[in-house]
């Protein structure tokens, strides 16, 4: 394992200066007032040749940091003439925008410093971007005339590594940086980066010093062994070193919650994003430039639609299934202040260039603290600036989800990653990358794997597993008697093609009569239109002419009112550690109630909101309380009984989506071993509710919690799910098994789901399927928490866990949206009037408020 050394030593201003080469020199000092704090801790350990992990705030100049020292040493050696035409830095980003913000903001500083401080004779610095994106002409232009700084991306840098034209250009690297690594090292796309990191280790002449850079990131010292592992020097044994500057924590921030209107607690659900609309509009118009985060695509389009109505100028929308060059034209409009605001989901969170913000408004809770605070760190994001936030709540679960957000930034909790380990589907696409460059011992291709951080404990007959896997199903060969495999037939086109771990969304795009791509839909959504449909993509209207294909042919509509898309996958689970925010918060809530005493100073005064805000949080606990008279807290959950026409239970837990699937399965699971059919099964982050044949005696679930072997009792009910399903398909298609591109073409939705099931029952028939059991390994680990299931149920059994149980006519508050959601579809059925005879009263009046239930239940529409 690496040594690794927390630093906080800095080097002083006039020191730094001295060391940096005249020409860099004089450019700074022309453009920056002094070094940043990061960058006084940081650039003397790069500048040592150390490995760095540089942790510290949004617009403290992290990017500079990482590269004025590299940018120092090629204009002496530029000037020495000893730079020679191949690639000496390689920069990742998670994002093709995010890099071609850094290809831009590189030129500009190299070409002022060639232009004012650099004599003619010095040597261009080139650099080059790579990305799924480039041209075909400038990826051939890179290959005669290779860039001194590539900036490229983690499959780009795969499909680089396998290139034998590519290779020979990286013998001579350097550097690697790897940017916002929070939003890679937790996921497959950072597993399949460090396998390539292992492999770059192959082709390189001398070590690589490796320098990550992120603005949140917890816990630090497991994201250094990510970075540093596979440097060889590990695999001699020699321990790596690597410093961490971790400068978290020092960036003031101006945030608050903002109620949508006074009478909060008591409206509607459907009357709430009407006021948020109004909030959002008073607070644009109060501002310069607005950046608002929303947390789907689907509510990108209905916030910017509703904004435009309301009578917003300047306002537009930004999201990943809008077409790049709609996407880019929005980014430079905001870059150039022709913008008031851009509504956007995740696509704009990373570093993206877009110029000066002055507001950040997050509508609805980010799911996690980091999140939250990546994303008000877009505002001001400059040296010195100030980041100014406003929270706006879409009901009163989440207003307490963004009081504990609030609470968690004010105290500087962050969320701590989790990292994939041993994932065979991306080791399968991996070996089969590995077979293309050339033949491979299998030994040292073993070697090889396990050198990367995720991989550290892979056993051996696992990774014999993939390989038998490969060449049984011709992506390979492998020849057991010689020890060796390599590659097979279309293997190269397969990979060229299809590298890469995001799942496979298979989307239909969006053409209008002219040929212009204006964005990507569902698959699952096209499926519900027909001709002469109206919906809404990138805040413009379309009507549906045809869809042939992955393709759907529109054209313009305008006076219609359009159908809003929905993508699926969008929904973010909350962490657990705002899980744990949550949790506290109701501890005190829960002490205060048993004290009698008032919970309001404990939220105005310990938690510093504001009155409003207080109070109506107040209100949502008192109205709680008077229905169950117990709160959910660290040591004890909610069940409840629900009267209905099936028997409904609602298990209300506070400890995220995550946790909830993990103990919702597992009831489900039980149930179904009792011969009890399990109706409707479903789940948010405060709890889970089960539709069932017949009752299960409320008293008995305790029991029922205890009694069942989790492990077991969840994979045999997860085998039938539609969970299951849908993670097949993902590594099916990762491991390049289901391919979704077949040579240049797309596979159609229908054939991809066609060819998942056939090998879905082939492999569910075998005994121990390596691809099932990644199945259950992704689900298990990364869709449910199975270490907080085992925790609930370890210390239920010591009794340090209690289940309040209890039967109800309504359920309570923390409950209530799991409930209401089965009723959401009379929302925008035709048929609503007819329904509605059936249908509480009470849950009408909280989904659709009193006018709208009022006209609804007109005798004559009744009629």
């Amino acid at each position: 394992m690496p040594e690794i050394e927390y630093i906080e030593d800095r080097m002083e201003t006039q020191e730094l200066l001295d060391i940096l080469s005249p020409p860099v020199r004089n450019w700074f000092v022309d453009k920056f007032p002094d070094f940043t704090e990061p960058q006084k801790i940081a650039i003397p350990r790069i500048l040592n040749g150390e490995h760095l992990l540089l942790c510290s705030p949004t617009g403290s100049g992290k990017t500079l940091t990482a590269f004025l020292t590299i940018i120092d040493d090629l204009v002496r050696r530029s000037l020495d003439d000893t730079l020679p035409d191949t690639v000496q830095c390689v920069y990742i980003s998670p994002i093709k925008a995010l890099a071609n913000d850094i290809q831009k903001n590189l030129i500009g500083p190299l070409t002022e410093i060639k232009e004012r401080f650099l004599p003619s004779r010095a040597k261009d610095i080139k650099i080059g971007l790579r990305t799924g994106d480039t041209p075909q002409n400038e990826r051939e232009k890179m290959l005669r005339r290779p860039p001194h700084i590539l900036i490229t991306t983690p499959e780009s840098l795969g499909l680089i590594l396998a290139s034998k034209r590519w290779r020979p250009h990286l013998k001579d690297l350097k550097w690697m940086i790897i940017d916002e690594m929070h939003s890679l090292v937790p996921t497959k796309r950072g597993t399949l980066l460090s396998l390539s990191l292992a492999l770059m280790d192959t082709v390189v002449s001398s070590e690589v010093q490796r320098i990550g850079i992120s603005a949140t990131m917890e816990p630090l010292d497991d994201v250094a062994e990510f970075l540093v592992a596979s440097d060889p020097r590990e695999s001699d044994k020699e321990p790596q070193r690597i410093s961490i500057a971790n400068v978290s924590g020092s960036r003031e921030i101006d945030l608050d919650i903002i109620l949508p209107t006074a009478r909060f607690s008591s409206i509607p659900i459907k009357e709430i994003l009407d006021h948020n609309i109004d909030r959002i509009k008073e607070l644009v118009e109060a501002h310069t430039t607005t950046l608002v985060f929303v947390n789907t695509r689907n509510m990108t389009e209905t916030v910017v639609q509703r904004l435009k109505i309301a009578g917003l100028e300047g306002v537009e929308g930004h999201h990943g299934s809008m077409d790049k060059t709609i996407r880019l034209d929005v980014e430079s409009r905001l870059k150039n202040g022709l913008l008031r605001a851009v509504v956007s989901s995740t696509s704009l969170e990373l570093g993206i260039d877009i110029g000066s913000v002055d507001l950040v408004i997050q509508v609805g809770s980010p799911g996690s603290i980091s999140n939250a605070l990546q994303r008000l760190g877009r505002a001001s994001h400059q040296v010195g600036g100030i980041p100014r936030a406003r929270f706006l709540p879409t009901s009163p679960h989440d207003l307490l989800e963004l009081v504990a957000v609030q609470t968690g930034i004010l105290r500087g909790s962050m969320d701590l990653l989790k990292f994939p380990e041993n994932c065979l589907d991306v080791l399968a696409q991996f070996m089969i990358g590995l077979s293309i460059i050339r033949e491979w011992d299998i030994d040292e291709g073993y070697e090889l794997v396990t050198s990367s951080w995720p991989y550290r404990s892979l056993p051996y007959e696992d990774y014999i597993e993939v390989l038998d896997l490969l060449d049984e199903e011709r992506r390979i060969w492998v020849d057991w008697e010689e020890n060796r495999f390599g590659k097979r037939g279309f293997a190269q086109m397969i990979y060229y093609t299809n590298i890469g771990t995001i799942a496979p969304d298979n989307n239909y795009l969006v053409f209008t009569s002219d040929g212009t791509l204006v964005g990507q839909l569902s698959s699952s959504f096209v499926s519900s239109l027909r001709y002469g449909d109206v919906f809404l993509l990138g805040g413009s209207t379309y009507r549906v002419s045809s869809v042939r294909g992955t393709r759907v042919n529109v054209t313009s509509a305008t006076g219609y009112r359009p159908t809003i898309p929905s993508w699926t996958g969008e929904a973010m689970s909350r962490t657990h550690e705002l899980s744990q925010e949550i949790l506290e918060l109701l501890g005190h809530v829960a002490l205060r109630q048993r004290l009698g005493d008032d919970v309001k100073p404990l939220l105005t005064d310990v938690l510093g909101l504001s009155r409003p805000v207080a109070s109506a949080l107040s209100e949502f606990f008192e109205e709680h309380c008077a229905t169950t008279f117990q709160v959910p807290s660290r040591d004890r959950i909610l069940v409840e009984q629900v009267e209905a026409p099936l028997p409904t239970y609602i298990v209300t837990t506070c400890r995220g989506r995550a946790f909830n699937m993990a103990l919702g399965y597992l009831f489900a699971g039980i149930a179904s071993a009792d011969d009890v059919i399990v109706h409707e099964l479903s789940f948010d982050e405060n709890g889970f509710m089960a539709k069932l044949s017949h009752e299960v005696e409320v008293s008995r679930i305790p029991e029922i919690f205890r009694n069942g072997k989790s492990g077991d009792t969840l994979q045999r009910f997860l085998m039938d799910s539609q969970l299951f399903t849908k993670r097949f398909r993902e590594v099916a298609s990762r491991s390049m098994l289901n391919p979704r591109r077949i040579g240049g073409d797309e596979v159609s939705p229908k054939q991809f789901q066609q060819k998942a099931e056939q090998i879905m029952q082939k492999h569910r028939k075998m005994d121990d399927s390596i691809i099932v059991r990644e199945v259950m390994n992704e689900i298990l680990h990364t869709d449910l928490d199975m270490e907080q299931l085992d925790d609930f149920i370890s210390r239920m059994d010591s009794e340090d866990v209690r289940i309040v149980h209890r039967k109800v006519k309504m359920p309570s508050p923390l409950g209530m949206t799991l409930f209401m959601s089965s009723f959401e579809d009379l929302l925008s059925l035709r048929t609503r009037a007819f329904l509605i005879k059936d249908v509480d009263p009470e849950i009408l009046r909280r989904l659709l408020g009193a006018r709208s239930l009022a006209t609804d239940l007109d005798e004559g529409k009744l009629n």
